[in-house]
Parts: structure tokens; C-alpha cells; sequence
């Protein structure tokens, strides 16, 4: 799996978009991790947490035919 990003173009999040569930999905596992305490990541670099969280969000949800097991 690779840890590189590239971004073609703005990310628009409407409603049902691709991006907005994958968001949505990232924003929901962060706070779970947090209630739990599994939220290191988090803390030491949030930045890098939020983007690499928020990437294999789109690319489960998008499932450009990903597996999941190798998104994490």
C-alpha cells in the first residue's frame, strides 16, 4: 500500500458524495478511537492521522476495487 496522495482537483463534499460519506465514516471512527483510547495517532500528529484516516475512508467507500483488508 502506498502512503502518497495526489489531489487533481478540489474535494467538493455535498450530501451523498463520495466524499462526504467517506468524512463522515473518518469522523465517526475518530471519535470512536478517541472514546476508547486508541486515539495515539491522533495526539503525536493529527495532521497526518486526519489525512491517511480520511484517505482510507475514500478508498472504502469509493471501492475502487480495494480490499479492505489492504486499505489497513
Amino acid at each position: 500500500m502506498s502512503d502518497s496522495i495526489t489531489v487533481s482537483r478540489p474535494i467538493e463534499i455535498k450530501d451523498n458524495s463520495v466524499e462526504r460519506v467517506a468524512f463522515d465514516l473518518m469522523s465517526k471512527i475518530a471519535e470512536a478511537e478517541r472514546v476508547t483510547g486508541k486515539d495515539e495517532g491522533k495526539k503525536n500528529n493529527p495532521r497526518e492521522y486526519y489525512l491517511k484516516l480520511y484517505n482510507q475512508c475514500h478508498k472504502v467507500v469509493g471501492w475502487s476495487g480495494v480490499d479492505v483488508k489492504d486499505v489497513l
